[in-house]
């Protein structure tokens, strides 16, 4: 059968046009974007003319009543300085933490050839300052406030953090009492080249990609000086995607990025206004210390608390304990309480007290039946006290709370 090659292209297109059609028509109404809030609603300075790109402003996306959960983000759209990527770097990723119950505000920088970067730089400290005092108005958190940014906006991001001071207690605006720290960052395919301090340098969420190489390398010099400072800092460099990726709605893989932030966040406890609990304990398995594993808390009263998990190594005596530093533990609250038992004894490092026997022992040791066979044959889940128990594990966590120990039986 013979194909005619005009008509095989004609139905090409037809078939292109079949299915972009729904993208591009499926909007019923044209996007209406709120009201920008003046940050000088005077005039700001060093203002050189009147239109809005001389007026720095914020767009403000605020999460249903009960989703809110006191955090909120200065977004700062990428653009080389030269102008916005509003849409995808702005209001497409406000509404995504929108719908996340952290309140978003997309920030309108003044950009070249109009300003310089040190004016960008005074409008994302001005929106730091402005939010918190309309914290009340808001319903947000004058604690949990971070700045998001793409690209120059990741730039712009970083030189306001490094160059973030505390308010003016005697000054006449209220808006300059305020301090201009950022409580968080979370920094997409850019850097900067600024000085990294442990006094203005928050806890930072990294994204990038190895294609886009050029910044890839700049975040990651970056991570690296916080990491050197000891400043808690999270990096993903994914294989794939080209530079102002945005969301990257649709990719399996680098699409994951908006999802693993969420996490970091909800990790640093940045969605709650409840303070961590430095808690400890131990863990017993049918009577005994667990030779190798984990203890996990899931929240039950609280979606946003983070859930948190030590681990239980037994290394040198076998104790079973566990433990949470105040920065990694859980705060109070309902958790349902798993424990999972992965190995029968520690086989993995330097730490193995065996290593610090004599040479002649270890060998001899090595060789004796049955050392380095498998001990178990799948990690075991325990999620009640008994099998045989009708509900879970569950325990509440009070404030004053120090110590928990846990006993479960596998029969």
């Amino acid at each position: 059968m013979s194909i005619n090659k005009t008509s095989l292209a004609l139905a090409c297109v037809a078939l292109t046009v079949l299915i972009a059609a729904p993208r591009i028509f499926a909007a019923d109404t044209p996007y209406v974007p709120p009201t920008p809030v003046l940050l000088w609603p005077d005039g700001a300075p060093g203002a050189t003319g009147n239109s809005e790109e001389d007026k720095p402003a914020i767009s403000v996306y605020l999460p249903d009543a009960d989703k809110n959960t006191g955090c909120a983000i200065v977004v700062c759209p990428g653009g080389g300085f030269t102008h916005r990527a509003t849409d995808y770097e702005g209001v497409i990723i406000a509404e995504w933490l929108r719908s996340h119950g952290i309140a978003a505000f997309v920030l309108r920088y003044r950009i070249h050839p109009l300003y310089k970067n040190s004016d960008a730089v005074a409008d994302a400290h001005r929106a730091m300052q402005f939010l918190r005092a309309h914290a009340d108005e808001y319903k947000i958190s004058t604690d949990r406030i971070g700045m998001i940014g793409f690209s120059a906006g990741s730039e712009l991001a970083c030189l306001a953090a490094f160059s973030a001071a505390d308010g003016k207690p005697d000054a006449t605006d209220i808006i300059d009492r305020q301090s201009s720290r950022l409580n968080f960052m979370v920094l997409g395919y850019g850097s900067s080249q600024g000085q990294v301090n442990r006094t203005n340098t928050p806890p930072t969420f990294f994204f990038c990609t190895a294609e886009d190489r050029g910044h890839a390398t700049g975040m990651i010099d970056l991570f690296t000086a916080m990491y050197d400072a000891n400043i808690p800092a999270e990096i993903h460099i994914f294989p794939n995607g080209e530079h102002g990726v945005g969301l990257a709605n649709g990719d399996a893989v680098l699409g994951m990025w908006p999802q693993l932030m969420y996490n970091w966040i909800r990790a640093q406890n940045l969605l709650t206004a409840s303070p961590r609990v430095n808690l400890s304990g131990h863990v017993k398995l049918d009577g005994q210390p667990l030779p190798h594993g984990s203890i996990t808390f899931i929240p039950l009263d609280n979606p946003v608390a983070p859930p948190v998990t030590a681990y239980i190594m037994n290394s040198d005596t076998p104790t079973a304990d566990y433990k949470f530093g105040r920065d990694p533990g859980p705060i109070p609250g309902k958790y349902r309480v798993e424990i999972r038992h992965d190995a029968m004894v520690w086989m993995s490092n330097n730490r193995d007290p065996f290593n610090r026997a004599a040479p002649a022992d270890r060998i001899a040791h090595i060789r004796s039946p049955g050392w380095g066979a498998p001990t178990i044959d799948k990690v075991y889940l325990f999620t009640k006290a008994h099998p045989s128990d009708a509900n879970d594990l569950t325990v509440e966590i009070k404030p004053g709370d120090k110590e928990m120990n846990f006993e479960v039986s596998s029969k």
